[in-house]
């Protein structure tokens, strides 16, 4: 879906004047080190987005910034980390959709509440799954080679995630609904160990990141045969989408957003919205996110919020709908 970018127009004025700063001037924002909590693992497509920011907002603002990541059951333990944290606007989450919207369909006795517990302050980046195959295994080069394929064989083929419960295996299961097919999920424990059998032609196919699956498919080791966003990617113009190729109601994005425990003080969601936004807008960050496929956000915060709880309404009906479980 696509998401809208805006720059801030102002920051908040602080509350309270500090010592050394004339009245009605505007305090600084942050006067200490910021944390950033990443709920994915180091090098993941979260985690670069993480430490790219983190190293812009530390440059623009003159204040550390320390990125930690709490990795752990999908992102939960991070999430909950931040949804416990003091509410003293220096500790933030980088999360997704994940951590953030699908798993509460799947945990409903989560530690953490995701429609209360957190103050979001902007997405920032979009990314698209995409549906590759092995060339010397599947013959098809668009998606309607595959379903032909798929519907030919009922139950035969198969396509592998990185795990059961994911963004990746629900937009397989929306799919296999849409097309009316039957396709075996085949869950990894992370998407290398997915990639791997896939190009050793243990399985058919696969739902990846983009930016995972970028370099076999300029190596020409995987072919793309649809991307799932809403558009396509500039990073491969030439994949259509999955909507576009006949199936409107197979539109999914990985979003990634900041956020922090819901009682955060609003000068310092505004103070990170601001400078989570110039940090966006510059030149390196662009070309940083460009590189690994993401499209830069930059949602206000009011609009965030309300972003989040759609897409946890959105995802726990697909949960129903596709029914997928952790088992």
């Amino acid at each position: 879906m696509p998401l809208t970018r805006r720059l801030a127009l102002a920051a908040l004025l602080a509350p309270a004047v500090a010592p050394g700063i004339a009245w009605g001037q505007a305090a600084p924002w942050p006067s200490r080190s910021l944390r950033f909590v990443s709920s994915s693992p180091p090098a993941g497509a979260s985690d670069i987005l993480t430490r790219t920011l983190a190293q812009a907002v530390q440059d623009q603002t003159g204040q550390s910034v320390v990125v930690e990541n709490r990795a752990s059951a999908g992102g939960v333990v991070g999430s909950d980390y931040v949804a416990k944290s003091m509410p003293d606007g220096l500790t933030w989450l980088t999360t997704n959709v994940g951590p953030q919207a699908i798993v509460r369909a799947l945990q409903p006795s989560l530690p953490y509440d995701t429609r209360a517990d957190f103050r979001h302050v902007t997405i920032i980046g979009t990314l698209p799954l995409v549906l590759v195959v092995n060339p010397n295994t599947i013959p098809a080069r668009d998606l309607a080679g595959f379903i032909a394929l798929a519907r030919a064989q009922p139950g035969a083929m198969n396509y592998g995630t990185g795990g059961n419960g994911t963004l990746h295996h629900l937009t397989g299961e929306m799919l296999k609904l849409a097309a009316g097919i039957d396709v075996v999920h085949v869950p990894y424990r992370g998407a290398q160990a997915a990639t791997q059998d896939l190009i050793g032609g243990r399985i058919q196919a696969m739902w990846d990141s983009l930016p995972s699956a970028a370099p076999h498919i300029r190596a020409g080791t995987l072919i793309p045969l649809a991307v799932s966003g809403a558009a396509r990617s500039p990073a491969f113009p030439a994949v259509p989408t999955v909507a576009e190729q006949g199936f409107p109601t197979v539109v999914t994005t990985n979003w990634f957003g900041m956020a922090g425990p819901a009682r955060a003080p609003e000068d310092s969601v505004q103070g990170l919205y601001r400078e989570l936004s110039r940090a966006l807008a510059t030149t390196a960050v662009k070309d940083r996110f460009a590189s690994i496929g993401v499209e830069p956000g930059g949602m206000p915060p009011a609009e965030t919020q309300a972003f989040v709880l759609a897409e946890i309404a959105r995802w726990d009906e697909v949960v129903k709908r596709t029914g997928v479980t952790l088992d």
